[in-house]
């Protein structure tokens, strides 16, 4: 091999300054998606800027992130300030996002990638017994939280004159029938909605939305969400024969944010290993 060639990069390893001088938003920053999804962002170049619900989780994402500067080439002589913003904001609340917009635009001067990942799910329930209140709930924090980002994000990407993405996390429970998952796979899809008249709407100013659709990822929470022998039933519908990793989710969403999807909008993208064919 011509030494003289570039290495190639594997899937998963950061692209150095692909999103150099980006600005990138992610909600639910504290939570395994949300927080590897930064640390992605970050190593390629963009400020980053956290929303949560949860002070103490986006201090923790926080110090995780700045140990991610520290291992970059002179990487221990950046200001982590400079490059990373936590905001605690309740997404589902429409004052809430009009601030994280405002303060990402008074700290970094504009808006360039949203990832719109907040999100909650609940233990399998058949549709004749989940309550009206978990449905709400559901549909509250994975629907509304949305259409507020898309919203906010939205006019702050027109104003710039500058365009952007707008990423929604859904899941392959908003491309298939989900059984014991009722309002979550409702809400999933109705991400697919809001996304599709979103892109219709907003490619007029170069915004650009779409939606990413992972399987299980392969996190504490979720294996810990189903008894073992499901998990092995549910593994065997997977042809590639793993979960999704979060560094397989980032890996997509830093290619959304980039000027590599730039003629990308409307489209749902499946993490899934193959699960859904279509």
């Amino acid at each position: 091999m011509d030494s003289t060639m570039p290495r190639s990069l594997s899937p998963q390893e950061p692209i150095p300054n692909r999103l150099h001088g980006l600005v990138a938003l992610i909600t639910g920053a504290a939570g395994n998606i949300g927080l590897e999804s930064a640390r992605r962002y970050l190593v390629e170049g963009a400020k980053v800027v956290l929303v949560d619900i949860s002070s103490q989780g986006l201090a923790q994402s926080k110090e995780e992130l700045l140990k991610a500067i520290a291992d970059l080439p002179d990487g221990k002589s950046l200001n982590g300030n400079d490059f990373i913003l936590t905001l605690q904001a309740d997404a589902t609340s429409e004052g809430d996002v009009e601030r994280y917009v405002t303060e990402t635009i008074r700290r970094f001067g504009k808006l360039d990638v949203a990832l719109l990942c907040a999100g909650i799910s609940y233990s399998s329930t058949s549709i004749l017994d989940t309550d009206v209140e978990q449905y709400d709930k559901v549909m509250q924090v994975n629907c509304r939280s949305a259409f507020l980002g898309v919203k906010h994000c939205g006019r702050a990407m027109r104003d710039s004159g500058n365009g952007g993405s707008i990423i929604l996390v859904s899941s392959i429970a908003g491309l298939r029938a989900t059984p014991g998952l009722s309002a979550y796979s409702t809400s999933k899809f109705a991400l697919r909605g809001l996304c599709i008249t979103a892109a219709a709407e907003l490619g007029q100013y170069n915004i650009r939305v779409n939606t990413v659709h992972p399987c299980g990822v392969n996190t504490p929470m979720f294996l810990a969400a189903w008894p073992e022998e499901k998990m092995k039933s549910m593994l065997a519908t997977v042809p590639l024969g793993r979960w999704a990793e979060v560094a397989d989710v980032a890996a997509l969403v830093s290619f959304l944010g980039s000027a590599d999807a730039r003629f990308m909008t409307g489209g749902a993208l499946k993490i899934d290993g193959g699960i859904v064919m279509f």
